[in-house]
């Protein structure tokens, strides 16, 4: 008797599901991570500290600090802490500067300033007195206006 072959399968393909990156990918190295990498380098040198020093002082390998002011690895917030401490550098000169939120006072004064247009807007387009009689009265009752 002559041996069985095994047919390659060829049912079809079901399409892939996309999936939730890797946790490989997730722990890639970002934009944020070469900036604060190259911040890192920056300080170091300030302070005229080599690589070797600076990884004994932290308890690192030579290699492992190269990798994080290249960028090719990230800083934990902790041995962040460390390098800040070590470089004698505030921590907040290893992030890269962004734009803040507006402040919740800067919001209302937006808000404020728009309500104001649009109520002009409103008593511009009143063109009989007992409308605009109309809008003294609405206005006296929701009471004083405050700055």
């Amino acid at each position: 008797m002559g041996a069985r072959r095994i047919a390659s399968d060829t049912r079809p393909q079901r399409p892939r599901m996309p999936h939730a990156p890797s946790p490989q990918d997730v722990r890639k190295p970002t934009d944020a991570d070469r900036f604060i990498g190259r911040q890192v380098r920056q300080a170091r040198r300030e302070v005229g500290m080599t690589q070797e020093a600076l990884s004994e002082k932290l308890g690192l390998t030579f290699q492992q600090v190269q990798k994080y002011e290249a960028g090719r690895s990230r800083l934990s917030a902790g041995r962040l802490r460390d390098v800040a401490i070590t470089l004698g550098k505030p921590i907040n000169y290893f992030y890269e500067p962004f734009p803040a939120a507006p402040e919740v006072r800067d919001l209302e004064h937006a808000k404020i300033g728009l309500l104001k247009r649009e109520a002009k807007k409103l008593v511009d387009s009143l063109v009989r007195a007992d409308d605009l009689e109309t809008a003294i009265q609405i206005l006296a009752a929701l009471g004083p206006s405050r700055p």
